[in-house]
């Protein structure tokens, strides 16, 4: 079928002028297309990547949000704080209870061990 597909869209790019929607569509489709055949030689590559963009989706509209942090010290805290929500949604712990526990903890006297068994990839 993707054969057939290839063929008839070479064909079909000629009736187009450069600059076209259906042009653009076509050479956009070209440059993916070993992509496309990837997908259906192995089943264990998805069609999409539609659960990871909407995994990261909160993290991309923070991300814009911190151009009104106030200054550049507060855009790097939120920016820590976003990542380590996300870790923690990553490794399915409830983000509430995973900062309770770190907070209520005396961080300056760890070791950099200790710290990192506090991250939320490590955290039990």
């Amino acid at each position: 079928i993707l054969k057939y597909l290839e063929t008839y869209m070479l064909d079909v790019h000629k009736q187009y002028t450069p600059g076209e929607a259906m042009e653009k569509a076509l050479r956009y489709a070209f440059a993916v297309w070993i992509r496309i055949g990837r997908y259906v030689q192995d089943g264990r590559f998805n069609i999409d990547n539609n659960l990871m963009e909407q995994a990261i989706r909160p993290i991309t509209l923070g991300r814009k949000n911190y151009l009104f942090c106030g200054n550049n010290e507060g855009a790097e805290n939120n920016a820590i704080f976003y990542t380590f929500m996300a870790c923690c949604r990553e490794a399915d712990i409830e983000p509430y209870k995973w900062m309770k526990e770190v907070l209520s903890r005396s961080l300056l006297d760890m070791t950099e061990e200790e710290l990192t068994k506090m991250l939320p990839s490590n955290f039990k």
